[in-house]
């Protein structure tokens, strides 16, 4: 096994922290629409939910083009993209570790 100087260690666990918090940012954007936001949620939760729609929908928009989302009734539809990203995280991540560490 490969000794990792004290860097490289850091540099693992800064990864590994990043692609984790945006892990988190996609479950926080599947569980938005279930929530009902009215006039009177307090504006702090709309600013969370501003910000985790500005960070996943990069990633989501491309997804979403190439698996469109699945109409199940009148006006309701199930976006798989979000589960899409969630794998692709979870496969980049075991990649950059089997390549880099």
């Amino acid at each position: 096994m490969v000794q990792l100087p004290l860097w490289g260690f850091k540099l693992k666990a800064l990864l590994d922290l990043v692609i984790e918090i945006y892990y988190w940012f996609l479950i926080a954007r599947i569980i938005f629409p279930l929530l009902r936001l009215g006039q009177h949620t307090h504006p702090f939760i709309w600013q969370i939910r501003h910000v985790v729609y500005m960070l996943t929908e990069p990633l989501l928009a491309p997804i979403r083009k190439l698996l469109m989302p699945i109409q199940l009734g009148s006006g309701f539809y199930l976006d798989l993209s979000p589960l899409i990203a969630m794998l692709l995280l979870r496969f980049v991540r075991s990649l950059l570790w089997r390549l880099l560490f």
